[in-house]
C-alpha cells in the first residue's frame, strides 16, 4: 500500500493545513467570513481521499483513534492555556514531527499561536490570569457575604431547614465549581507563561517590565 507523506503549512490564524490533503487547493483559496466558517468544518483528515482510501502515512484506524481521543474533554490540551485542541491536523502535525524528526513540538491551540505571532501572548495571558483571579476573589467574597447574611437572619427553624440550607448547599456547590474551574485555568496559564518564557524567548515583549 502506497503511503502519502504529509506536508504541513500553518496560516496566520494558527490553523494547520496538510499540503497533501486532496482539498488543499480549495482550502487555500480566498474566503469570505461564511466560507471561512465552512472551511473550519472541512479542515480535517476525514475529508481527504487519502484517509478514505487508507493510503496516508497515518492509517485510517489510527486517525480514528486520534480523533476519538481528541473529542474527549482531556484528550489533547494546549501547552500554553490548557484549552482543548479542536483541530485534528494540529495533532497530526505534532505527531508526524515527533515520529519522523524526533522534534518535540508543543501542542498549541490556534488562539495562542495567533497571540504569539502578534507578540501579544504575555499581555493576553496576564489579562486572563487577572480575570480568573478576580472571579475567584469575587466568588469567595459572595460566599462569605452569604454566610454572614444567613447568620444574622432570625428565621423559623422549618423555613431554615427547607429553604435556607438547600440554598446554601446550592450556592456552595456553584461557587465551588467556579473557584475550581477558574483555579484550573489559572494554573494552566501560569505554567503556560513559564513554558513560553523558556521556549519562546525571542518572542517575549516588553510589556511586563
Amino acid at each position: 500500500m502506497y503511503e502519502i507523506e504529509p506536508s504541513f503549512k500553518i496560516d496566520k490564524k494558527g490553523r494547520v493545513f496538510c499540503k497533501k490533503h486532496t482539498n488543499y487547493i480549495n482550502f487555500t483559496k480566498p474566503h469570505d467570513y461564511l466560507q471561512d466558517l465552512y472551511l473550519e468544518i472541512k479542515l480535517t483528515c476525514k475529508t481527504c481521499s487519502h484517509y478514505q482510501n487508507n493510503e496516508c502515512y497515518f492509517s485510517k484506524s489510527r486517525i480514528d483513534e486520534i480523533e476519538k481521543r481528541r473529542i474527549k474533554r482531556k484528550g489533547f490540551l494546549c501547552r500554553l492555556c490548557g484549552k482543548k485542541i479542536e483541530r485534528i491536523l494540529t495533532i497530526i502535525h505534532q505527531l508526524y514531527n515527533k515520529e519522523n524528526y524526533n522534534i518535540e513540538m508543543p501542542l498549541i491551540c490556534c488562539d495562542c499561536y495567533e497571540k504569539i505571532e502578534k507578540n501579544e501572548f504575555l499581555n493576553y495571558s496576564k489579562k486572563m490570569m487577572d480575570f480568573y483571579l478576580l472571579n475567584i476573589v469575587m466568588a469567595i467574597f459572595f460566599y462569605i457575604y452569604f454566610i454572614y447574611f444567613v447568620s444574622i437572619l432570625k428565621i423559623h427553624s422549618l423555613i431554615f431547614y427547607f429553604v435556607i440550607i438547600p440554598l446554601l448547599i446550592l450556592f456552595t456547590t456553584l461557587l465551588g465549581f467556579i473557584i475550581f474551574r477558574c483555579g484550573k485555568k489559572l494554573h494552566y496559564l501560569i505554567n503556560g507563561v513559564k513554558f513560553y518564557k523558556k521556549s519562546f524567548r525571542n518572542k517575549e515583549s516588553e510589556i511586563d517590565k
